[in-house]
Protein backbone atom coordinates (compact mmCIF):
# COMPACT_ATOMS: atom_id res chain seq x y z
CA UNK A 1 0.00 0.00 0.00
CA UNK A 2 1.07 3.29 -0.80
CA UNK A 3 1.37 6.17 1.48
CA UNK A 4 1.94 9.80 0.36
CA UNK A 5 2.94 11.34 3.14
CA UNK A 6 0.12 14.87 4.26
CA UNK A 7 3.53 16.91 4.61
CA UNK A 8 4.29 16.53 0.76
CA UNK A 9 1.11 16.46 -1.21
CA UNK A 10 3.38 17.12 -4.50
CA UNK A 11 4.36 13.49 -4.51
CA UNK A 12 0.49 12.37 -5.27
CA UNK A 13 0.00 15.34 -7.58
CA UNK A 14 3.24 14.13 -9.88
CA UNK A 15 1.74 10.36 -9.49
CA UNK A 16 -1.67 11.79 -10.81
CA UNK A 17 -0.73 13.82 -13.75
CA UNK A 18 1.45 11.20 -15.16
CA UNK A 19 -0.25 8.15 -14.87
CA UNK A 20 -3.44 10.29 -16.54
CA UNK A 21 -0.72 11.38 -18.78
CA UNK A 22 0.58 7.87 -19.64
CA UNK A 23 -3.22 6.52 -19.25
CA UNK A 24 -2.08 3.49 -17.41
CA UNK A 25 -5.06 3.18 -15.17
CA UNK A 26 -3.70 -0.32 -13.53
CA UNK A 27 -0.50 2.07 -12.63
CA UNK A 28 -3.14 4.90 -11.25
CA UNK A 29 -5.33 2.01 -9.51
CA UNK A 30 -1.95 1.27 -7.39
CA UNK A 31 -0.66 4.25 -6.80
CA UNK A 32 -3.93 5.38 -5.44
CA UNK A 33 -4.50 2.21 -3.55
CA UNK A 34 -7.26 1.36 -4.98
CA UNK A 35 -6.53 -2.20 -5.53
CA UNK A 36 -4.93 -5.00 -3.50
CA UNK A 37 -1.58 -6.18 -5.17
CA UNK A 38 -1.20 -9.61 -4.58
CA UNK A 39 -0.25 -11.35 -7.99
CA UNK A 40 3.11 -10.82 -9.55
CA UNK A 41 2.47 -10.47 -13.37
CA UNK A 42 0.66 -7.43 -12.20
CA UNK A 43 3.08 -6.02 -10.24
CA UNK A 44 5.87 -6.97 -12.82
CA UNK A 45 3.32 -4.71 -14.97
CA UNK A 46 2.79 -2.27 -12.31
CA UNK A 47 6.73 -2.04 -12.22
CA UNK A 48 7.32 -1.08 -15.68
CA UNK A 49 5.02 1.07 -16.18
CA UNK A 50 5.89 2.96 -12.83
CA UNK A 51 9.34 2.87 -14.81
CA UNK A 52 7.80 4.91 -17.92
CA UNK A 53 6.16 7.33 -15.30
CA UNK A 54 9.54 8.21 -14.42
CA UNK A 55 11.09 8.24 -17.63
CA UNK A 56 8.19 10.71 -18.83
CA UNK A 57 8.34 12.79 -16.15
CA UNK A 58 11.79 13.58 -16.55
CA UNK A 59 12.15 13.94 -20.10
CA UNK A 60 9.02 16.26 -19.83
CA UNK A 61 9.38 19.94 -20.75
CA UNK A 62 5.76 20.46 -21.37
CA UNK A 63 5.20 21.21 -17.25
CA UNK A 64 1.43 22.29 -16.81
CA UNK A 65 0.32 24.42 -14.66
CA UNK A 66 -0.92 22.14 -12.21
CA UNK A 67 2.71 21.25 -11.21
CA UNK A 68 4.20 24.92 -11.66
CA UNK A 69 4.09 25.40 -8.16
CA UNK A 70 6.15 22.53 -7.59
CA UNK A 71 9.72 23.48 -6.35
CA UNK A 72 12.46 21.21 -8.13
CA UNK A 73 10.28 18.33 -9.99
CA UNK A 74 13.51 15.74 -10.33
CA UNK A 75 14.20 15.81 -6.25
CA UNK A 76 9.87 14.92 -5.72
CA UNK A 77 10.72 12.42 -8.62
CA UNK A 78 13.16 11.04 -6.60
CA UNK A 79 11.12 10.67 -3.24
CA UNK A 80 8.14 9.24 -5.34
CA UNK A 81 10.08 6.52 -6.38
CA UNK A 82 11.88 5.14 -3.29
CA UNK A 83 8.49 5.66 -2.01
CA UNK A 84 7.14 2.71 -4.41
CA UNK A 85 10.38 1.03 -4.38
CA UNK A 86 9.88 0.33 -0.46
CA UNK A 87 6.32 -0.42 -1.52
CA UNK A 88 6.88 -2.85 -3.63
CA UNK A 89 9.72 -4.07 -1.16
CA UNK A 90 7.36 -4.43 1.45
CA UNK A 91 4.88 -6.05 -0.17
CA UNK A 92 7.22 -8.84 -1.62
CA UNK A 93 7.44 -7.64 -5.26
CA UNK A 94 11.35 -7.05 -4.86
CA UNK A 95 12.26 -9.28 -8.24
CA UNK A 96 9.55 -7.64 -10.24
CA UNK A 97 11.15 -3.83 -9.03
CA UNK A 98 14.48 -5.59 -10.41
CA UNK A 99 12.91 -6.78 -13.51
CA UNK A 100 11.63 -3.80 -14.33
CA UNK A 101 14.43 -1.61 -13.42
CA UNK A 102 16.52 -4.00 -15.11
CA UNK A 103 14.29 -3.41 -18.57
CA UNK A 104 14.43 0.28 -18.27
CA UNK A 105 18.76 0.37 -17.94
CA UNK A 106 18.60 -2.01 -20.98
CA UNK A 107 16.29 0.17 -23.15
CA UNK A 108 18.62 3.46 -22.15
CA UNK A 109 21.86 1.62 -22.92
CA UNK A 110 20.07 0.53 -26.46
CA UNK A 111 19.35 3.95 -26.96
CA UNK A 112 22.76 6.09 -26.16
Amino acid sequence: MIEFPASNPALLTLATHYCEKLNKPLLSDFLLNNMSLTDEHQALMICNQFQQLIDLAMLDDDKPSALAAIENIETQLFSLFNLVYHAMLNLGFERQWQQASDKARDEHTAIE
